[in-house]
């Protein structure tokens, strides 16, 4: 009988044991080969040549090697030009003043933007056209120039306000609220929160129209509070109190 409860706990602990390594046996044999050629990145290049550009020009940006990975954008945009791909030359022209902004070149950035901004407009890309120069605007408020933002933006907002309702009207709004809000101007900064947020609720935008409600919900409580505290320090306040 002694025998027989050896040998069961035997089997038991072998069973438990194949349990636990199994999983590491799976992986080990599902393992994919090492790569063999020194390389860090796990795709492969592009076969065109214009994508292979942007591919390497978006290493360039990780690694922060702004001038090559601006010389890639070119090149990029050299073979579109060629190929007459307006929609992609657009599209690489922002992404080449997006480096600009991470690289601190403003002017080279707003530059960039506007020519993305008028290849959009050859093809009648109101969308792209507009986000282009909501671009330019963003990174305007990041620098504290409000009153340049504030132009890029009503010239954003001219090329969309007769259209129907989209992502780039919401963001534009959005950043027109920002920038008010980082100027100190609150009600100005709510009345564009609340055209951002109406603007995601018609795209049933859940997440955006969330953002915004708490946001506007911060805000408002701001702006009550700046009012109590002018009409406590207004002159007919402490008129009230002396008397």
């Amino acid at each position: 009988m002694k025998k027989f409860w050896n040998t069961k706990k035997v089997l038991l602990f072998t069973g438990f044991a194949l349990l636990v390594a199994m999983p590491f046996l799976i992986i080990k044999e599902k393992q994919l080969p090492m790569l063999t050629d020194d390389t860090i990145n796990p795709y492969p290049e592009p076969k065109d040549i214009a994508a292979a550009y942007i591919q390497k020009a978006s290493e360039n940006y990780f690694y922060r090697e702004f001038p090559q990975a601006a010389d890639n954008y070119r090149k990029a945009i050299a073979i579109y030009e060629e190929r007459k791909d307006v929609h992609r030359v657009a599209t690489t022209y922002n992404s080449l003043a997006d480096l600009y902004v991470w690289a601190r070149e403003p002017e080279d950035a707003e530059k960039n933007y506007l020519i993305a901004a008028r290849y959009h407009a050859q093809t009648a890309n109101l969308l792209g056209q507009a986000d282009s120069i909501k671009r330019i605007a963003d990174f305007h408020v990041k620098l504290d120039h409000f009153q340049k933002a504030e132009k890029r933006y009503t010239e954003s907002l001219n090329l969309l306000k007769n259209g129907e309702p989209n992502r780039v009207l919401g963001s534009v709004y959005e950043g027109m609220g920002h920038m008010h809000w980082k100027a100190n101007r609150i009600p100005e900064a709510i009345d564009s929160f609340t055209h951002a947020r109406d603007t995601f609720a018609a795209l049933h935008y859940n997440m955006g129209v969330e953002q915004i409600t708490g946001v506007l919900k911060r805000l408002n409580r701001l702006l009550n509070t700046q009012q109590n505290q002018a009409l406590r320090e207004s002159p007919a306040a402490e008129d009230y109190a002396i008397h």
